[in-house]
């Protein structure tokens, strides 16, 4: 059975990660991607981390499953080119500055009048309107102006910290991802096209909608400090390796107490109840840390597993592909690079049992489908030819 965007078209001008990853997940899920970017370089993204043999892993992560072609977007003939494509397609996706767009003669007014059923999703780093609007902004800046940054540390006296691996970005492409799906199923119950806004900003502020709720109430900012809970953390085991603890539950307390030998704990008028653990937070992480740090760690998952207590080991990257369970559900797949061979690299994280998405190809080369796709638009090979030697392709 097809994937459930298969035969959706996207034409996509996005860079770096926050637009490009946004576009990998809808080709995860069957929809062909055209990837339009400027001759010579490219997506910028193409040069970070690059190895001596080019390959990135960063272009990698952010463009696999696309199709790759090269146009001059000042030209008045890459302009035709992109008109003609948007009489094709269902979907644009940019991530330029608001107003760019436009004036290149390619934004949502002018791409509907060619196809009123148009969808244009606009990825950016504070909205389409307001005095931020026009601001410059990549993940960092997200992360500042939102608050995040402030959260992943406790708040102040503390050094702010961002948040690994692109945060905002990737928090951003989800959104951005999920307002395309959205319109998609608008324009097929009601018949229209229309913009879709999404932006770092925005993202970050839905993310942390919690902190939010409870700072607006409370008048001031409210931080949840990462780690703070002694029964929501990692601990360092006698063989210098980690595991996490997971309890929500006040039934789980005594399980604990069993597992880790410690039945005293349970009447202990410090950890009675969970208004005691909480009144006495540096006593309990003190009682656990030297508790987990008397045993090693598969021994202590062993019995945190057999009381149902949850937990897991603290696990780097290699350790997660190799891992039987994460290969037995796809969570990381084997593709075929042209240049590497077969590489390994995550799934699609989400999976469909009728109509599942898959990983069908890595990042494009350069410019890879230039021809390939101005040929499926009727240019002959001469025109294609004019078309390099003006610097159009």
């Amino acid at each position: 059975m097809p994937a459930p965007l298969e035969g959706i078209r996207i034409l996509d001008f996005t860079r770096f990660q926050q637009g490009p990853y946004a576009t990998v997940m809808l080709s995860d899920m069957g929809a062909e991607v055209i990837k339009v970017e400027e001759p010579g370089q490219g997506d910028l993204g193409r040069a970070l981390g690059a190895e001596p043999d080019g390959f990135s892993d960063y272009f990698e992560a952010y463009n696999r499953n696309k199709r790759s072609i090269t146009l001059n977007l000042r030209s008045e003939e890459g302009r035709a080119i992109v008109h003609k494509l948007a009489a094709r397609v269902d979907v644009v996706v940019e991530n330029f500055r608001p107003g760019v767009m436009d004036r290149l003669g390619i934004g949502y007014a002018a791409l509907s009048a060619i196809n009123p059923r148009i969808i244009v999703a606009s990825a950016s780093g504070a909205g389409q309107r307001g005095p931020l609007a026009r601001k410059p902004s990549f993940d960092v800046i997200g992360q500042a102006m939102s608050g995040a940054m402030w959260a992943q540390a406790g708040g102040p006296p503390n050094e702010p910290q961002s948040i690994a691996e692109g945060f905002a970005d990737q928090v951003g492409a989800m959104y951005l991802a999920w307002g395309v799906a959205m319109a998609l199923i608008a324009r097929e119950r009601y018949g229209v096209g229309q913009h879709v806004d999404s932006s770092l900003l925005s993202g970050q502020i839905g993310f942390f909608s919690r902190s939010y709720v409870r700072s607006l109430a409370a008048g001031r900012a409210h931080y949840l400090v990462p780690g703070r809970s002694p029964l929501f953390r990692a601990y360092r085991c006698a063989d210098d390796r980690w595991l996490a603890l997971g309890i929500l539950d006040p039934k789980v307390w005594p399980r604990l107490c069993r597992a880790i030998e410690r039945e005293d704990l349970i009447e202990d008028p410090r950890f009675a109840t969970p208004h005691d653990r909480h009144e006495h937070l540096a006593d309990l992480y003190r009682v656990l840390r030297d508790v987990f740090a008397s045993r090693g760690r598969d021994e202590w998952l062993q019995r945190l597993e057999a009381h149902d207590v949850a937990c897991g080991p603290v696990r780097d990257f290699i350790e997660v592909a190799a891992d039987p369970h994460v290969i037995e559900n796809e969570y990381i797949v084997t593709v075929e690079h042209p240049r590497r061979g077969p590489m390994r690299e995550p799934g699609v994280p989400v999976r469909l049992s009728r109509t599942p998405g898959r990983v069908r190809s890595t990042a494009p080369e350069l410019g890879q489908h230039t021809e390939e796709v101005l040929r499926e638009l009727g240019y002959s090979w001469e025109e294609i030819e004019q078309l390099r030697i003006k610097g159009v392709i």
